[in-house]
């Protein structure tokens, strides 16, 4: 990349004003390839000139000169100051027109005397933004030129490159410098226009191009132009790396540099160190919103991210389920004990953070306190880009100190909103690769020089120029200072010369240059530029994307269990019968289930209660005896108890009062049936017993096992949800918690007891059928006792041998899906 123009009369104490900032890195290459290692001339952008100019003649000056950022501020802040509701698209115009103004020497006055509202609207607002400036002693940018040429010094002559036209501001400043011009070199072009049916065989075609083109010659500089890179920037990088295999790749290390930043803020980093203050802001306030919490303390960037990973993501699913948009710091606290490390460093946090009003100064040091008592990027490496985004953020955050100056104490969140602001105008690329690919914007590539070029995208949307109005000043006045593209008689006068500069802009770039246009964009209709010939062939891309020639492979079977002390093994081997791929899902160690936001008790929290319940009456009342023996009223008392202790752990309010009234008619519904029982004893409830299946090693827990009068042991479980019919007989198991049991421990019978509202209702199978609660249930398919605890070993034992073995195929049983939660890996439509 160099610049198109004979610099051979340039000595080094010359001084050359660039277009812009790629200009000037492109004229230090060119000077370094035709003069070698020669001392280099001053060589300055337009805006370095005038600032670099005023300094050396201005240097006792007292004024302050301010960035684009603080400028943008104040003139919020007198437009907010006069009752404007200000959002940023209103306040880019407002500067754009106020940029007009300046270059156009456009007086405020007569936008005061137009009689058009906004018009005057908008005068006002700078009228009170220049009282500003004036009362702190400030300038701006837009100040300098007249400054200078008040000035009596004599100016050296400087070289001019780059300008497609000058504005009347710049003509009377360089008029008094007798500048000179430094002409674009006429190339002898080859040119090849070219038509497309999509944008994207386009872009395919040029990429691919760039690629054949940069492996055959590695040193030539090839250039690929886009006007439109800022809203297609996505698909472009997308299909480049594509083509290029660089998707994995960070920004400084791909084959090709896209010469386009983005606001800082719309970086994750960035955003995170935001929403992290603003915490830090909600926990001094203690009104923390669930939203920023559940951000930040899944945050990469925090302190002991890694360590925390999955208890965090835990307490995330803890916060949600309260269903709330705020809450308070001691609503959270009792759940911070799975992460202590997160709990210390909130606990710091609040300690730390402060309230009241300061000054910007101040606020910076207490958001870089917050910053380090957070860890904030010290949990993990940060990559290349991120390291570059850091040290950025920590430059522009000075701006703050700059801020405290002009403005006066503020509020910790308006504190917060004004380093966003500052951040947010900041465009930030990250470091590119030294690589000979450069895809460029059209402004950015005029005036420089390449081996070979593509320009895309050329349409009638690009050239000519469309109208662009200027929203705050009026149109006599806009055509009576010459703005350009502000109505369609300059467009039309300024067609033939500008048009032509631009196109001829374009054609420069190299002796080689391609142009090409698209005639769908995203289903939109396109035209080509009217300013180039196109023929009416529609290019083919060379390279078509075929789809792969995809390899068979069997997927039912994987790698044989080495860890054989499993958790969860009652639903591992219940997943397993009922389809294999559910089964083996249990190896992937994924968090299964996260509450949804509900109100109130939800059922599976219903149904732990009643367990707890349960377990404490039966540990009182050991017998039927020992129930039949308490008076209404002191079974009423146990009842309550049992009751309250368990609801205690959840929120007062309306909902767990209902749920109260509710446990108290079923528990006594319950009991009153378990009194009309044969004579029982409760020799357990609630045990944890270690099961063996196969070598299969897991713990299961039951929630109580009866001993009858006649010896049988009965072993029941609480189901306070559907029952599946037949759930242990016939060719699948579908509830295989009880005949686990069985299996490894003596019991002459099993039952399902489903307390409900309705009724009490058991479901069993016995050696005895005399030894279960009457009106039991029977199961179908059944065999003897004795025989059926031989099928159920060996359905067990074969299921778990299919589990230790890998056997994973998708042959889901009926009713298998309906509550799978692995869609997103299973090919089952359901």
């Amino acid at each position: 990349m160099w610049l198109n123009t004979n610099i051979e009369k340039i000595t080094k104490d010359d001084v050359v004003i660039l277009a812009n900032n790629r200009q000037v890195l492109a004229f230090k290459k060119t000077w370094g390839v035709q003069k070698g290692n020669s001392a280099l001339p001053k060589t300055l952008s337009w805006h370095q000139y005038l600032q670099e100019t005023w300094k050396s003649l201005e240097v006792n000056t007292k004024k302050r000169l301010i960035s684009n950022i603080e400028s943008r501020i104040l003139i919020k802040q007198s437009m907010q100051k006069l009752g404007q509701k200000v959002d940023n698209h209103l306040l880019d115009e407002v500067i754009k027109n106020n940029d007009y103004c300046y270059a156009h020497l456009i007086n405020y006055t007569q936008l005061l005397k137009s009689g058009v509202e906004n018009c005057k609207l908008f005068a006002t607002w700078l009228k009170d933004y220049q009282k500003t400036k004036l009362t702190y002693n400030l300038l701006d940018t837009n100040d300098l030129p007249t400054l200078i040429i008040a000035h009596n010094t004599c100016l050296s002559t400087p070289y001019i490159y780059g300008f497609k036209t000058l504005t009347p501001a710049q003509l009377l400043l360089l008029n008094k410098t007798d500048y000179q011009v430094l002409k674009s070199k006429q190339e002898n072009t080859q040119s090849n226009n070219q038509v497309f049916q999509t944008s994207q065989n386009e872009l395919f075609s040029v990429a691919n191009w760039a690629k054949d083109l940069n492996v055959q010659h590695p040193n030539k500089q090839i250039a690929i132009v886009c006007p439109t890179l800022n809203s297609d920037h996505y698909q472009i990088q997308s299909i480049f790396d594509q083509v290029f295999a660089d998707i994995l790749m960070e920004t400084g290390q791909k084959s090709y540099n896209i010469s386009l930043g983005f606001s800082l803020t719309e970086y994750p980093l960035i955003r995170h160190i935001i929403i992290l203050l603003e915490l830090c802001q909600q926990l001094q306030s203690n009104c923390i919103k669930t939203k920023t919490f559940n951000t930040v303390i899944t945050s990469p960037y925090i302190a002991h991210a890694q360590a925390e990973q999955s208890s965090r993501a835990l307490l995330v699913n803890k916060v949600l389920s309260w269903s709330q948009i705020h809450f308070k710091l001691n609503k959270l606290s009792p759940h911070l004990a799975n992460t202590p490390l997160l709990e210390m460093l909130i606990n710091d946090i609040s300690s730390k953070v402060t309230g009241g009003r300061f000054k910007h100064d101040q606020w910076l040091l207490n958001f870089n306190m917050y910053l380090q008592t957070c860890g904030f990027a010290t949990d993990r490496i940060l990559s290349s880009v991120e390291y570059q985004l850091f040290n950025k953020y920590q430059q522009i955050s000075l701006g703050l100190n700059q801020l405290s100056q002009i403005t006066n104490k503020v509020s910790a969140s308006q504190a917060i909103a004004d380093l966003q602001t500052l951040l947010s105008q900041v465009i930030f690329q990250a470091q590119s690769a030294k690589t000979s690919i450069q895809i460029l914007g059209s402004l950015e590539a005029e005036g420089l020089y390449f081996d070979e070029a593509w320009i895309l995208g050329m349409t009638d949307n690009f050239l000519p120029a469309t109208l662009n109005a200027p929203r705050f000043i009026p149109n006599d006045v806009a055509a009576q200072y010459q703005i350009p593209h502000s109505n369609f008689e300059l467009i039309t006068k300024d067609a033939s010369r500008i048009v032509a500069m631009s196109l001829n802009n374009l054609i420069n770039l190299s002796n080689r240059v391609n142009f090409s246009y698209a005639k769908t964009h995203f289903e939109s209709e396109q035209h080509g530029s009217p300013l180039l010939t196109f023929n009416n062939k529609i290019e083919t891309p060379k390279y078509q994307y075929h789809p792969i020639i995809l390899e068979a492979i069997i997927d039912i079977q994987t790698a044989l269990l080495v860890n054989k002390q499993v958790n969860g093994g009652v639903g591992i081997l219940k997943d397993q019968m009922a389809c294999a791929f559910k089964g083996f899902t249990h190896r992937l160690n994924i968090i299964k289930k996260f509450d949804a936001p509900h109100i109130g008790l939800n059922l599976a929290e219903q149904g732990n209660v009643v367990h707890k319940v349960l377990e404490a009456i039966y540990q009182q009342a050991q017998s039927s005896t020992d129930l039949v023996a308490y008076s209404k009223d002191a079974l009423s008392q146990l009842v309550d108890t049992a009751i309250q202790n368990e609801l205690k752990c959840y929120s007062r309010s309306g909902f767990t009062k209902i749920e109260h009234d509710r446990l108290q008619q079923l528990i006594h519904k319950f009991i009153a049936t378990e009194k009309q029982r044969d004579i029982f004893r409760v020799i357990a409830t609630e045990q944890t017993i270690e099961a063996n299946v196969a070598d299969l090693n897991f713990s299961i827990r039951l929630d109580r096992v009866d001993e009858m009068s006649n010896g049988d042991r009965i072993i029941f479980d609480y189901k306070t949800g559907n029952l599946p019919s037949n759930p242990w007989c016939g060719d699948l198991i579908k509830e295989p918690q009880l005949p686990i049991y069985t299996t490894i421990s003596l019991a002459d019978g099993i039952a399902f007891i489903k307390p409900a509202a309705d009724k009490i209702s058991y479901t069993g199978l016995a050696r005895n059928k005399d030894s279960l609660p009457n009106k039991t249930s029977r199961q179908k398919s059944c065999t003897d006792w004795d025989e059926q605890l031989k099928l159920w070993q060996q359905q067990l034992n074969q299921t778990s041998l299919n589990y230790q073995q890998g056997c994973a195929e998708v042959l889901p049983t009926k009713g298998a899906c309906k509550y799978c939660e692995y869609d997103s890996f299973c090919r089952v439509v359901k």
